[in-house]
């Protein structure tokens, strides 16, 4: 065994890369030569190199060394950011890289992009095992105004190669898990071909998990691990979101021209400034003030569901000294049907109450009936 891993070594450079989940490896002596993942033919390679050279082995000796502890743990993104770490030289360049997506709201989207870059950085670290990185950047605009560029342009060219997707599926849940683990940046393209369904059920869970449930390649057993990953989106729609409970996670920003990245970024002092920052107490979260400002600016991309759209169309929020009647959203939900008969798909009281939690300016109060709307019925 001494000498076929002093023949391994002399070959070849083997490390696991503890985010894949697998061990690498790249000929000797030729620092250029990128690192290639070790499957079932690379093992294959090394042990009919090392029968040509006249050692006396078997497939399953060479693959009982490459994976094991005896191979050193490699992190790709521990190893960026600690080369960033203390080389900050205190210009705000995250809020400037903000700058280069024109809105009509240009500081608050500066403020908002900030704390979920910091975010971002401390999810890679692993600095809250209970939430996960809860908040996705929605770009909304026309096509050809470089939104997907902006998204890939957010990691270096070293860590993009490996860390950025903008083609992940959400059909096979085991693939997106495994996605999560070992990625860096997801960005949703084309937002708006998610399903309302899927909006409000499986993207709302998966944006705030900690942890994800994976099973790796070659391994036997599932496991736990933390997720790497953040979200962005980019959409062509306007209004997007579905979910009006979910609007919370999204950061919705309107282009108003074309984003202008530099030529040249330098990502050593972008991610110096935001590993400073994080060492320093900067939060990396939004309070509940933020959160509710967020909701309140997501309402204008918000997708009206039928049950709104058909309430809008036949009540009204009471204007100012105008007299309204209380009523239940059951009682809502009854007055739709008879109105709108066969067309109505009522949901159901509960859902029918989260509507009308987000109706702008909809008075409401408990009763001994339960949660009472105030309203006026549309004219005919």
């Amino acid at each position: 065994m001494r000498t076929l891993i002093r023949r391994i070594e002399t070959r070849y450079v083997l490390r696991y890369n503890t985010v894949m989940g697998y061990p690498e490896y790249r000929p000797n002596h030729t620092w250029p030569t990128p690192w290639q993942p070790v499957t079932d033919e690379v093992i294959n390679t090394f042990t009919t190199d090392l029968m040509l050279s006249g050692l006396n082995v078997w497939d399953r000796d060479v693959r009982r060394y490459v994976f094991s502890t005896r191979i050193r743990a490699y992190n790709p993104i521990e190893d960026y950011l600690w080369h960033c770490h203390g080389k900050w030289d205190g210009r705000d360049r995250i809020r400037a890289l903000a700058a280069t997506v024109p809105t009509d709201m240009p500081e608050l989207w500066a403020e908002w992009f900030h704390t979920w870059f910091l975010a971002m950085v401390a999810q890679w670290q692993g600095r809250n095992r209970r939430y996960g990185n809860a908040i996705v950047p929605l770009l909304i605009s026309g096509q050809g105004m470089r939104k997907s560029t902006f998204c890939r342009s957010l990691l270096p060219p070293e860590l993009c190669a490996w860390g950025y997707t903008d083609n992940l599926s959400l059909e096979e849940e085991r693939k997106v898990h495994l996605a999560m683990s070992q990625l860096l940046l997801i960005n949703l393209d084309e937002f708006n071909r998610i399903s309302p369904q899927k909006q409000a059920g499986l993207l709302k869970n998966l944006v705030q998990l900690p942890s994800v449930r994976i099973l790796r390649p070659y391994a036997r057993h599932a496991e736990y691990a933390p997720r790497m990953a953040s979200f962005i989106a980019t959409t062509n729609m306007s209004q997007a979101l579905s979910d009006p409970t979910g609007s919370r996670r999204f950061i919705g920003v309107q282009l108003t021209g074309c984003i202008r990245l530099p030529r040249h970024i330098n990502y050593e002092q972008l991610y110096a400034q935001a590993v400073d920052e994080l060492e320093r107490g900067t939060r990396y979260w939004f309070t509940e003030a933020e959160t509710q400002r967020i909701m309140e600016h997501n309402r204008r991309y918000q997708l009206p569901t039928d049950a709104e759209a058909y309430f809008l169309e036949h009540f009204r929020v009471p204007a100012d000294g105008q007299e309204g009647q209380w009523l239940s959203a059951a009682a809502i939900i009854e007055h739709l049907k008879a109105c709108a008969r066969a067309a109505f798909q009522p949901p159901t009281v509960a859902r029918m109450g989260r509507i009308l939690a987000h109706i702008p300016g909809l008075t409401h109060r408990h009763t001994h009936h339960g949660e009472c709307y105030l309203v006026t019925t549309a004219p005919a």
